[in-house]
């Protein structure tokens, strides 16, 4: 499939393998639109909006900007290139650098990182009647290694579990299947 488009999923609530970074325009503008030939990334105001190129094993897979005093992503970004049979992992990660700058910039487990206060964790979920959704679904990943670094806490939102079982994962599947991109 050669169609390819950036597709970034905002999240209403807030002004959303990682490297937190100063600028996405340098880091990794390869998931952003180019408008007239200008990288465009829509940003938060405020120190508590973190940019993060979300890496897994060295290599980077989307981007997410961070709201980490609410602890969501604002959104995430990344580039469609169809569906690729990738194998769904259910391991979530987070990112160790909104913890501590001198840590990987690799996404990694909870307890491999500590005291984690800047970002959603696990127990967050537990009992709460949420799913953690994607922003950037596992769906639309185009290597396994992306569909891995899907499951990093920075990419998940809180979501009713029927509608992230059901319409949410429908759409995104069917958006495969018709080969058509979101807006």
């Amino acid at each position: 499939m050669k169609l390819l488009s950036v597709v970034l999923l905002l999240l209403p609530l807030s002004l959303c393998l990682a490297e937190v970074v100063n600028n996405f325009i340098v880091s990794c503008p390869q998931f952003f639109a180019t408008p007239n030939g200008v990288v465009s990334p829509p940003t938060g105001f405020g120190p508590q909006y973190k940019q993060i190129c979300q890496t897994l094993n060295n290599q980077a897979e989307f981007a997410t900007l961070y709201d980490t005093t609410y602890k969501i992503p604002v959104y995430s970004a990344y580039r469609f290139t169809g569906l690729k049979d990738c194998n769904r992992t259910d391991k979530w990660l987070i990112e160790p650098q909104l913890e501590n700058v001198n840590l990987g910039r690799n996404m990694d487990t909870e307890s491999a990182v500590g005291n984690i206060t800047h970002q959603a964790v696990n127990a967050d979920y537990v009992g709460s009647h949420f799913d953690r959704g994607h922003l950037a679904p596992v769906l639309h990943a185009n290597s396994q290694n992306c569909s891995d670094a899907t499951f990093t806490l920075t990419n998940a939102a809180p979501q009713n579990f029927s509608f992230n079982r059901g319409q949410w994962k429908s759409a995104n599947s069917q958006s495969l299947l018709d080969g058509v991109l979101l807006p």
